[in-house]
């Protein structure tokens, strides 16, 4: 079975029916069960809040998971 180190994407990548319900039940859970780290990005279209989320510019958000979390991660890899 092929795995992941690390999940990046949108919030809605583990909700059911996210993405405008291109991303299936079966989806999310498989992304939200995987044992890899999920560095999600806060994008507000998900119809969910996320309390404290200041809204930024997704290239900003981006820049921000690659120099943040995910340069961290992979410099233990």
């Amino acid at each position: 079975m092929p795995t992941a180190d690390v999940i990046l994407g949108s919030i809605s990548i583990i909700l059911a029916n996210g993405m405008m319900g291109e991303l299936t039940p079966r989806m999310a859970e498989a992304i939200a069960s995987a044992p890899a780290l999920k560095i999600l990005l806060p994008l507000p279209r998900t119809g969910v809040d996320i309390v404290g989320f200041i809204p930024e510019p997704l290239p900003h958000l981006v820049e921000k998971a690659i120099t943040g979390r995910l340069k961290e991660v992979l410099q233990h890899v």
